[in-house]
């Protein structure tokens, strides 16, 4: 097999490196029967040059044509009349040998290729009567030749019958085997143009669904997110966190049910909130309370950690209800009890290494994966990757949040119980901030960043560091959904200058060639004239002015490809939904300093 690859490489001359992969395949095809039929010339001039010069004139002159049309066909895209044309060189020059009366028998396997040459070089169809015509004539060749005065005894002329009975033979089974093998070629072809369309129909079923499923969790989200930072009362805000990590559980299970996969998956900007992690894991297991029948829990909590740490209490809380909820689905019994510890790894610096070990008083079941699922776990199936693990009690979201904390989710299943653990990484709170964390003892702090108290600031502003040039942009909202609208709106109105709002893309290229704009927020979904239109004709316009306002894409469209379209329209970011208020915050602030 080796062998036969690099043959069919050194044959190739290189073609498929600098051609179409049509183009180098049939060139290639045509090079591996071309090349021994010029050999064959070669040997048969040389060995002419004593006995029957004009036959060697001839041969040398065959070859050379061949090599100069050869040359052509591989620097240049004309392949059918190239390489149809190095088939008749060599049909013409076996006639021409054959009525100067050349006597090697080596011509017969020239003549035997002549039929895979010609079906390499053109259509069935003229390769076949192409093919006919030259059978018709070597017959008349072969039969005429003691007219023209040749040797009785000559090879060719001898075995006439059987050369001209078993090359139509031969011919005929050549030109079935080609008309096989075109046939099955259309039958794939056919097979794949209905598997792409059939790939092209569920894309666009999932892009649908995939969108009509982000638009209204998007909300959920932007909402849950000032809820969370205008709410104080411990209860409340443990419920609008639990909201939140939910949605965002949501969310990475549809990214999952569109196929993409978790390294692929956009990483969320990081929050660093000061908060108790014991009193955030308190009131995460809390939320099991009314499955007592079902589910008990057994705490430790390492008193050497400090009270608070900054980190992200969401996104810990959906670690901790992607693995319990992972957990309960997967019992093995009626009744199954966590023992949950939570230790000191190390202090360094500005961080602190937390490892968390929960194990359960009984194994867990198996129920995704082919030839392992079972009522028990058996010891034998501990041979089982990590990673198998993961996938199989669905921990994805769990194992993500954990790299991207710098730590590893381990789970370890024998048929006796099960152990999961994971390391994170939380910073300490810096000594300069610790006296403006005013909340009182065992809450947790809401805000998204760490910024000074102030009366003139509410918390719905506290989103980021406000920069003076988005105090003062003036913004155009692009979107036809009025409850999108009413969520951007009230997230953004209190810090940004002014937002006008347009419900689709010719209403904005209206309002834009009568307001000056600082940014754009685009939806890409829109009646009358979509995002992507309406984009390019901002761009067209501003290449006159030679001026440029920044777009940036919100969209529910998130599958791949979708970022990359934006793009090519003249946008100059995207941010899929549903995303963080505080993302599109630092986006918009990114591009107006980009843009002074």
């Amino acid at each position: 097999m080796k062998i036969a690859n690099k043959l069919i490489r050194i044959l190739s001359f290189g073609v498929e490196t600098n051609k179409s992969r049509d183009f180098a395949e049939k060139a290639t095809q045509l090079n591996l029967i071309t090349i021994p039929s010029l050999l064959i010339f070669i040997i048969l001039a040389i060995a002419s040059l004593k006995a029957a010069l004009p036959v060697a004139i001839l041969n040398f002159f065959t070859s050379l044509v061949v090599l100069v049309l050869l040359f052509m066909l591989l620097r240049s895209n004309r392949f059918s009349s190239l390489g149809l044309g190095i088939s008749y060189v060599f049909a013409i020059s076996i006639l021409t040998n054959l009525i100067l009366g050349s006597s090697n028998l080596i011509l017969l396997a020239a003549t035997m290729l002549l039929p895979q040459m010609f079906y390499s070089s053109t259509t069935f169809n003229k390769a076949s009567v192409t093919l006919l015509v030259f059978a018709v004539l070597l017959t008349i060749v072969l039969f005429v030749l003691p007219v023209m005065g040749l040797p009785a005894d000559n090879i060719f002329y001898a075995n006439r019958y059987y050369i001209s009975v078993g090359y139509i033979i031969y011919l005929t089974a050549i030109s079935l085997l080609s008309f096989l093998k075109n046939r099955q070629l259309q039958e794939l072809e056919i097979k794949n143009i209905e598997l792409k369309n059939d790939i092209k129909k569920r894309s666009e079923n999932l892009a649908k669904l995939s969108h009509d499923i982000r638009t209204p969790l998007n909300n959920i989200v932007i909402i849950s997110n000032i809820l969370s930072n205008q709410i104080q009362e411990e209860k409340l805000k443990d419920m609008i966190d639990t909201i939140q990590a939910s949605s965002n559980n949501l969310m990475s299970t549809l990214n999952s049910m569109i196929d993409l996969s978790i390294s692929e998956m956009p990483k969320d900007s990081d929050v660093l909130v000061p908060f108790d992690l014991q009193n955030t894991l308190n009131n995460t297991f809390r939320l099991f309370s009314t499955q007592s029948g079902t589910v008990s829990f057994s705490f430790k909590y390492d008193e050497r950690l400090p009270k608070n740490l900054l980190g992200d209490p969401v996104k810990l809380k959906q670690i901790f209800l992607n693995i319990v909820e992972s957990i309960i689905k997967n019992k093995s019994s009626q009744k199954v009890i966590l023992d949950i510890k939570i230790n000191k790894m190390q202090e360094a610096g500005d961080g602190v290494d937390i490892y968390t070990e929960i194990k359960t008083n009984a194994p867990l079941l198996l129920h995704h994966a082919d030839g392992v699922s079972s009522t028990n776990l058996t010891d034998g199936s501990t041979a089982l990757s990590n990673q198998v693990f993961i996938e199989m009690l669905d921990l994805k979201i769990a194992a993500k949040l954990i790299r991207e904390n710098g730590g590893k989710l381990n789970v370890k299943l024998t048929s006796q119980d099960s152990q999961i653990n994971f390391n994170i990484r939380l910073l300490k709170v810096p000594t300069a901030l610790k006296e403006e964390i005013q909340q009182p003892e065992g809450k947790e702090q809401g805000i998204n960043e760490i910024v000074p108290e102030t009366s003139e600031i509410s918390k719905a502003e506290k989103f980021t560091t406000i920069d003076v040039k988005l105090e003062n942009a003036n913004v155009l909202l692009v979107e036809d959904n009025l409850i999108n609208q009413k969520i951007v709106l009230l997230s953004l109105k209190k810090l940004v200058k002014n937002i006008d709002v347009a419900v689709n893309g010719k209403e904005a290229l209206d309002k834009f060639g009568t307001s000056k704009y600082d940014i754009i927020l685009m939806d890409v979904q829109m009646p009358i004239m979509n995002g992507y239109t309406a984009a390019k004709k901002i761009r067209e316009i501003e290449a006159s002015t030679n001026s440029h306002t920044p777009i940036i894409a919100i969209t529910a469209n998130a599958l791949m490809g979708d970022r990359e379209e934006c793009l090519a329209a003249g946008m100059d970011d995207y941010i899929s939904k549903p995303f963080q208020i505080e993302v599109l915050i630092q986006k918009m602030r990114n591009l107006l300093e980009a843009n002074r």
